[in-house]
């Protein structure tokens, strides 16, 4: 069988889309947020009538990770709600701190049984100020509670931050493969649509059938659909990429980044020493302080509380006056308060418990998210370094062999296709190995040593 032109047409344009990767700048993705500056809650809240803030100014042009980052940071609103937890935990801290307000007390009573004839001078007056004293240390204990909660929420705010920034960065990555597909099959429909002109005066001439011309018609309109496809992704991509920093129009040009870095990881040791140091492990080792502060309150509960009192009692009748002094505190005989240290035990060991199980499912996570990105990464480089290039030779031998008919346009259109597959394969794993690793120094809270 002779090989028609358009075959080779064909095969010569799409081969130089298929044949190399596409790089967007030297930015290689890192979800690290330390050093970045982010939204921190005022310390007196903005009032009812004040004015909205200000809407983001949208960045244009090119967009990095850096700058995904500090809008993400500075306008994200789940870190913000974060942040205001922070700034009410400090305000309970304040509140916990502070003592208990004495009462006043003020008794006017009728000291005449005669109803009759009631008098003025019959009616006696009573004014007494008490002060409940705290002396089981309560308030000292209540602090420590109060402390310990605002350094949780502390703790939550940095791991949201965190959580926020590998968000950014695998959207980001997410809009670096997009981009680099789409790039990919515009070249192609260019070169296809070349092609197809190119079929088109041959079949005006007579040199080839009619056929070959809705052959290669087929094969650009394949490629359209693709290309559409593809940049209907990667506009959901930017989409994804903007709603991190509260953004619904974003118009930023294109993301750039380096796609192609591959990041050697170090020993599986290493990572899950810092697993076990992770944010979450963390968090859990303030919980149990917190749990031994409310256990520390609850045996404070144990001891009851005096209230003193000191005042004056006079009638004007006889003119008399007498200076009044009151104690009054709880006998504890029944109810000391057993419940509440009970319940404060088994919340420490509850903390305790729940400390050793995050230790265990972080490590568990990082080990998964550190094999699969190796794994990912493995796989990236045996596509590079040995798939696409095989994939790029069979091409241009079949091409070769299709122009001197030895071979067959399907052998063609398989090689084709099998380096079309090796791309997307090779892209995807790209994708998947920098994903992964924005997840794991997420979870880690800090980027992975070189």
């Amino acid at each position: 069988m002779r090989p028609t032109p358009t075959l080779v047409l064909l095969a010569l344009a799409l081969a130089p889309a298929f044949g190399g990767a596409t790089s967007y700048g030297a930015d290689p993705p890192r979800p690290s947020a330390e050093g970045l500056p982010a939204f921190q809650a005022p310390a007196e809240p903005p009032s009812e009538d004040a004015a909205a803030p200000p809407p983001v100014v949208e960045p244009e042009g090119p967009l990095s990770l850096y700058d995904a980052f500090s809008l993400a940071l500075l306008h994200n609103p789940g870190l913000a709600s974060f942040s205001w937890e922070v700034r009410a935990s400090e305000a309970r801290a304040v509140q916990a701190g502070k003592a208990r307000n004495p009462e006043l007390e003020l008794r006017f009573t009728r000291l005449s049984l005669n109803n009759d004839d009631p008098t003025d001078d019959d009616v006696g007056r009573r004014v007494i100020v008490r002060q409940e004293l705290e002396l089981g240390g309560e308030r000292a204990r209540r602090e420590d509670v109060a402390r310990a909660e605002r350094t949780l929420a502390e703790r939550d705010y940095e791991a949201k931050r965190d959580e926020v920034a590998s968000v950014v960065a695998m959207r980001f990555v997410a809009l670096l493969g997009a981009q680099r597909r789409t790039a990919e099959i515009e070249q192609a429909l260019e070169f296809g649509e070349r092609a197809r002109e190119q079929v088109a005066k041959l079949v005006e001439t007579g040199a080839v059938a009619g056929l070959e011309n809705h052959r290669s018609q087929q094969q650009v309109a394949l490629l359209r659909m693709d290309l559409d496809g593809a940049r209907a992704d990667r506009d959901a991509a930017r989409l994804a990429v903007a709603a991190t920093w509260a953004s619904s129009s974003p118009r930023f040009s294109e993301a750039v980044g380096d796609l192609e870095r591959i990041t050697e990881l170090p020993e599986l040791e290493t990572v899950l020493a810092l697993a076990r140091r992770s944010p979450a492990v963390g968090r859990s080792d303030i919980d149990i302080e917190r749990a031994h502060s409310a256990l520390r309150l609850a045996k404070a509960g144990r001891v009851p509380d005096l209230t003193v009192g000191a005042g004056l009692r006079w009638d004007d009748s006889n003119n008399g006056q007498d200076y009044l002094f009151e104690l009054e505190f709880d006998l504890p005989l029944f109810d000391r308060n057993q419940g509440a240290v009970l319940e404060g035990r088994n919340n420490v060991a509850k903390a305790q418990a729940a400390r050793a199980a995050a230790e265990i499912e972080t490590v568990e996570a990082v080990s998964e998210l550190y094999h699969a990105s190796r794994a990912a990464a493995a796989r990236a480089v045996t596509l590079r370094d040995e798939v696409l290039p095989a994939a790029r030779a069979a091409l241009e031998t079949v091409r070769i062999g299709f122009e001197g008919n030895a071979e067959t346009p399907d052998n063609l259109f398989d090689a084709l296709r099998d380096l079309a597959r090796a791309e997307v394969d090779y892209a995807e794993e790209l994708v998947k190995h920098q994903q992964l690793l924005a997840m794991l120094e997420g979870l880690l809270g800090q980027p992975l040593p070189d």
